[in-house]
């Protein structure tokens, strides 16, 4: 029997089943869903030195862009996303803090820890792409290349720590928040953003959901799942939220329809970007009607008082 990686729970049989529509990863894939935790988990299980094959050389995230044209377009749409993230959860809570350590788990480019960073946070950021964390490097920045689990971190030393979209690419994530939980100051935050696996859009489209992702989205988070983890990892204090993101609702429907990307990349795939998010109001508007948005924020504190323990 698989277990569930947050509750431990007996997984049921599959629910949900895809290919690789993002990146056509061979073979097809599945997701059994926990009757306790509600989270999902893709199956088959895969040890961490087979992840890497799931992310070819030209996945967006790891990307660096050369040519002009794109590289002009693309850094515009990246300033408007970063001045709207700054201003909803999780990013939020940061406002009104002093700057100081920052880590931030997942970095893609690095462009989160470099908005950051501009802001007066001293950042490191964790990156397993050699590619990827060779750039953050180049922007001026800490990063360690490797996971959680394979590199090393101050204790008690950071006053929050981010996971935006990179929780859901981890095997066994309350492990990951542990690592996180002691990396952190007493009273240090961590903030976490990843698809909402509760949301009306993941219960209508199944697997053609656009942030399905599989096989690298491993564990799949509604919001008592994330909470749990969170909890069972040491944290209290959990606040969660959900908003609405710009390129759901519309790379479902071409998923559906098309069955794959029809943009992966280059100009088509920032202008495609670009109409999306001309129809943000509308899929805010369903969103309210209908449930929840297609993303789950949490906001949570290691406990200021050593040695506290939360309850699963």
């Amino acid at each position: 029997m698989v277990a569930c990686p947050i509750c431990s729970t007996s997984l049921p049989a599959a629910r949900i089943a895809s290919a690789d529509r993002g990146n056509a990863t061979p073979g097809r894939f599945e997701v059994a869903v926990c009757t306790e935790c509600g989270a999902g988990v893709t199956l088959p299980l895969v040890s961490p030195g087979d992840l890497a094959a799931f992310y070819p050389p030209g996945y967006g995230p790891h990307t660096q862009l050369d040519r002009p044209i794109v590289a002009l377009i693309s850094t515009a749409i990246r300033r408007w996303q970063g001045r709207r993230s700054r201003r909803r959860p999780p990013l939020v809570v940061l406002r009104d803090r002093p700057p100081g350590r920052g880590l931030d788990v997942g970095a893609g480019r690095g462009d989160s820890s470099a908005m950051l960073a501009a802001r007066g946070w001293h950042m490191t950021a964790v990156e397993p792409s050699t590619a990827a964390a060779a750039h953050i490097r180049a922007r001026g920045l800490d990063a360690r290349e490797g996971v959680l689990g394979t590199i090393e971190l101050d204790s008690a030393e950071y006053d929050f720590a981010l996971f935006e979209h990179s929780l859901e690419h981890t095997i066994d994530p309350v492990a990951d928040l542990q690592r996180v939980h002691a990396a952190l100051k007493p009273g240090g935050l961590v903030l976490v953003s990843v698809p909402n696996f509760g949301s009306w859009q993941r219960r209508l489209f199944g697997g053609a959901w656009y942030h399905l992702d599989l096989p690298r989205h491993r564990v799949h988070f509604a919001g008592p799942a994330l909470e749990r983890a969170l909890r069972t990892a040491g944290f209290d204090e959990v606040v969660l939220a959900r908003s609405s993101s710009t390129v759901g609702l519309p790379a479902s429907l071409q998923y559906l329809v098309a069955g794959r990307c029809l943009f992966p990349d280059g100009i088509g795939l920032r202008v495609a970007t670009g109409l999306c998010a001309l129809g943000l109001p509308l899929v805010v508007a369903l969103d309210r009607l209908l449930g929840e948005g297609d993303t789950l924020h949490a906001v949570a504190r290691r406990p200021a008082t050593t040695g506290a323990r939360a309850v699963p």
